[in-house]
């Protein structure tokens, strides 16, 4: 068996994947606040945001060490405020955390907390973990490779769903608020249990690509909430500090839990459960008082659908997003049939709304270089044309909704400095017609035009996190107060007449209520035993139509609107049970804190341009190595130096590079030198020499995504000079060269069950040629195209491939071709491969043994692959043949219940012998491998 086998150590990929290298323009203009706790580095203009990190941060660090443990180190956190995604994380390699300053829309999810509130709390929790997870066995790891080296440890030590637990239980401990007292939250886990289902610890940590499975946000919270109330506010110091210590070699996290509880992290799992499910089963049996029936039959696989609008006739319209198809927006009839409307694509929140046959959403849009800026654009699609068309300037947008005759939109809209409006747009000229005040800066969500659409009725959230209900006239900009405001979450309201419904988690689930305008009086509309979060009435008004939760997705209910019947409800009373207001011995509102001024000074781009943090391995046989990385903080600049050792050669080499993505162009500059090569002259003899390599090089990566596609284009060269030292009796030591590349990706979006997208393209090609000294030339092109297959799930793609070279066989460059499989290189001059490729899924077991290997999809290829080859040379020109068919079986597994890992088993069958070793059937053991080309 031959194999094939490239991994990096895949455990940083913990650390690496939140970051964007060059994501901001050499003009934005950066300050920091810089303290022995922390240095927060912000956009000019942000002094406050900054200042209010800093303060909370230094409470945070002063207060809350009781249960996780008294380790210092400083660290660094940048405000992006360019960005239109709601997010925030931090990492080892650089230590660093990075606020995304765009609060999300949607409350029931995450709350109404102010947003960099709440991201301080969270975040800085993962900042003292990490500081205090540097301990024993991990400290060992640290010091030996660095940052990312005790990343890989403490994120084999203890488990994803302990991180974001115990931040949750920050959130919720320190604040009014957090996602521990949001009914949604649990939706998930209340939803498994009300349907009697119960997944093993593995399936729970693993997921599925059939089965609805909750994240580990979820789960965390549970299990950290559980550990602390029933062992104390310390117990998971002491597990965590055992755990990353390894104490106990195997399973050090569920090694302490044994020792501390007589369970190990299958039985605690299995034990919270049985305190959480009772809870949400007897809320559910309660006598229903809104009866309701299904709408649509139970889909396969899970479905989701939302935000539900009346069409009339007895017809919906809803956001249909189904597991083996990308999302889109149907129109349903009263006997369940299904018309796809539109698809919006890419966005950063999935909102749309719908009114008279049009509808309404905004489309996200980036900046072509800038990673970090990003826009909307409000879309609209009309059922009249069947076009979609853009309707406003390229801006910060957010939830739409459109008028009766589709001539205004109602938008929020953001700015880099956290300014929040609503803003009514024209929809023939796409220009801003009116701005509408709002002093208390609000952030507003999912506005709505009220009857007679001469005002505008949100749900806003107040500089505290508090939320109500606000109409705001079009005409003058005066606010009226429909609720007061509280720490209840509201979701998106549906104006119908004089009645205004809306989401709330009042109590232990999140339903419907409604507000009277005339008499401003609120009711209880819905009480069901999991979480309704849409609705819509329809025209006649005696019925509602709400999604809810279940197993299988968010699923439409049908019920009767009794108004009559409807019980009267407080919204600024907290009505929830005591599991939903938990008191933790870290309690306490600390967003009252108080705000201290504090020195502001500028942070040039270039600060620590270095940076080093780690010592990474690399596995890619032949080439084994070492490389010492860094990184500076705002990600402009990144450094190597490192050691490989080829096994083919027995050659060593020692190499530094440096880059700088700063500016438009991405710079790099490096050296290596190369011990110990060798390889047979043209008398075929062995001949050994050392190279020195120097390069120098630019490149420029566009992201043009729009729409349902994905779209990359990047392209550069890279200037090589290179000096062999030989024996003199060899001639043309010195070789200069260029490398010039340029790859286009462009992918539609897929589904979760898809193995790739049903329509792309991969087109990358490379050509390098000398320019003085040895005379050497090489073209390498290729393109995939990705297609549907016959099902769902299935995809044919098809490939070529084109390499030549020159036939003076001076020098070799380094080798992309993609060769027909099974066979070994072939010798040419040029060549070219055609290839058929043909996925499909054959089984998802969700199964794995002993916490370590987890397999959720077993899939194979089948595979066809044409090629020829042409070798000419002093007078010879000769052409060889190389065809195989065979089959690919890939495992998508997890190992450790969280690292993703794809590996497989190739069967080739040579339809022309491989004549280096006669073979007709060949055996590989396989890893798939993004194909990459550096600059």
């Amino acid at each position: 068996m031959r194999v094939i086998l490239a991994i990096t150590l895949l455990s940083f990929s913990f650390s690496l994947s939140a970051q964007q290298f060059g994501g901001n323009p050499p003009s934005l203009k950066w300050q920091q606040i810089n303290t022995d706790t922390v240095r927060v580095i912000f956009p000019h203009g942000m002094t406050a945001q900054g200042e209010r990190v800093a303060n909370l941060v230094h409470y945070l660090n002063r207060y809350t060490r009781s249960s996780i443990g008294g380790l210092e180190k400083k660290v660094n956190i940048v405000l992006q405020n360019q960005t239109l995604q709601s997010n925030g994380y931090v990492q080892l390699g650089p230590f660093r955390s990075e606020f995304y300053l765009t609060p999300p829309p949607n409350s029931l999810d995450l709350g109404s907390l102010n947003w960099v509130d709440q991201l301080a709390v969270h975040e800085y929790r993962h900042v003292l973990q990490n500081m205090n997870f540097r301990q024993g066995v991990s400290k060992v790891f640290s010091i030996l490779g660095g940052q990312l080296g005790q990343a890989a440890v403490t994120n084999i030590a203890v488990p994803n769903w302990f991180w974001e637990g115990d931040a949750v239980v920050m959130e919720t401990a320190l604040t009014p608020q957090g996602r521990g007292r949001l009914p949604g939250f649990f939706d998930g886990f209340r939803g498994l249990s009300l349907a009697g289902k119960h997944y093993a610890y593995m399936k729970i940590r693993n997921g599925s690509y059939v089965d609805y499975v909750p994240d580990h946000y979820p789960l965390g919270y549970m299990m950290t909430t559980y550990g602390r109330e029933h062992y104390g506010q310390t117990f998971w110091k002491d597990v965590t500090s055992d755990a990353v210590r390894f104490r106990g070699v195997f399973y050090p996290l569920s090694h302490s839990l044994k020792k501390r509880t007589g369970m190990n992290v299958t039985g605690f799992y299995n034990a919270v459960l049985k305190e959480y499910q009772p809870l949400w089963n007897n809320y559910a049996a309660r006598p229903d008082t809104t009866p309701a029936q299904p709408l649509l039959p139970v889909a396969k696989p899970v479905t989701n659908y939302n935000y539900v609008y009346s069409a009339g006739n007895n017809e919906w319209v809803i956001l249909k997003n189904a597991w083996n198809k990308v999302p889109g927006i149907y129109r349903l009839n009263a006997s369940g049939e299904e018309r796809l409307l539109v698809r919006p694509g890419i966005v950063y929140d999935d909102f749309f709304s719908y009114r008279n046959g049009r509808v309404v959403w905004a489309a996200a849009r980036f900046d072509a270089r800038w990673g970090w800026k990003n826009f909307s654009v409000i879309r609209v699609w009309d059922n009249a044309t069947g076009h979609t068309k853009t309707v406003s300037p390229k801006g910060k947008f957010f939830s739409p909704d459109i008028s009766e005759n589709g001539e205004r939109v109602i938008a929020v809209a953001t700015t880099t400095e956290m300014k929040y409006s609503l803003q009514l747009i024209n929809t023939r000229t796409a220009a801003v017609e009116k701005q509408l005040p709002n002093p208390e800066n609000w952030y507003y969500t999912y506005p709505r035009f009220a009857a007679g659409e001469q005002a505008v009725i949100s749900a806003v959230r107040n500089n505290k996190g508090e939320m109500a209900l606000v109409q705001q006239s079009l005409a003058t900009g005066e606010s009226t107060m429909l609720t007061p405001f509280s720490y209840t979450v509201m979701g998106i309201p549906v104006v119908s007449g004089d009645t205004v419904y809306f989401t709330s988690g009042l109590k232990d689930v999140n339903n419907v209520y409604a507000i009277t305008l005339a008499d401003k009086k609120t009711y209880e509309v819905t009480d069901r035993g999991n979480s309704a979060l849409h609705m819509a009435v329809d025209p006649a008004g005696d019925s509602l139509v709400f999604s809810e939760f279940t197993v299988k997705g968010y699923k439409l209910y049908h019920a009767a609107l009794n108004k009559a019947g409807w019980e009267p409800a407080d919204v600024s009373k907290d009505g929830r049970s005591a599991w939903l207001q938990p008191h933790f011995k870290e309690g306490g509102n600390i967003l009252d804190l108080t705000h201290d001024s504090l020195p502001v000074k500028k942070y040039p781009q270039f600060t620590r341009p270095f940076n080093f943090h780690s010592w990474v391995p690399s596995f890619n046989d032949p080439d084994y190595s070492i490389s010492l990385i860094g990184e500076n903080i705002l990600s402009t600049t990144s450094t190597s130096i490192g050691y490989t050792y080829n096994r083919n050669e027995g050659s060593s080499d020692i190499a530094a590079g440096f880059t700088f993505a700063g500016w438009l162009p991405v710079l790099s500059v490096g050296a290596d030198y190369t011990i110990n090569r060798n390889g047979l002259d043209q008398n075929r003899q062995r001949v050994y020499w050392n190279e020195a390599t120097a390069h120098v090089g630019v490149s420029i990566p566009l992201n043009l995504s729009a729409g349902l596609y994905s779209r990359s284009l990047s392209f550069g060269s890279n200037y090589n000079i290179r000096h062999r030292y030989l024996d003199s009796k060899y001639k043309g030591n010195d070789l200069q060269f260029l490398t010039n590349t340029i790859i286009f990706n462009n992918q539609r979006t897929k589904a979760v069950q898809n193995i790739y997208t049903h329509f792309g393209q991969y087109v990358a090609v490379q050509y390098n040629s000398s320019v003085s000294g040895l005379y050497a030339e090489q073209l390498y092109a290729r393109l995939d195209q990705y297609l549907p297959g016959l099902w769902q799930n299935h995809n044919l793609v098809l490939q070529g491939a084109y390499q030549q070279r020159d036939n003076a066989f001076n020098y070799t460059f380094t080798d992309n071709f993609v060769y027909a499989r099974g066979y070994n290189t072939p010798l040419y001059t040029s060549i070219y491969k055609l290839g058929a490729n043909y996925h499909l899924p054959l089984v998802y077991p969700d199964w794995g043994f002993a916490q370590i290997l987890y397999f959720n999809r077993i899939r194979a290829n089948l595979f066809y692959d044409y090629s020829m080859a042409n070798f000419s040379r002093n007078n010879v020109d000769m052409n060889m043949r190389y065809t195989s068919a065979g089959t690919e079986l890939f495992f998508d597994t997890r190992i450790g219940n969280a690292l993703p890992f794809t590996f497989g088993v190739r069967f080739s069958h040579l339809f022309d012998q491989d004549p280096v070793d006669n073979a007709q059937n060949r055996v590989d053991f396989i890893i798939p491998i993004q194909q990459l080309f550096n600059y």
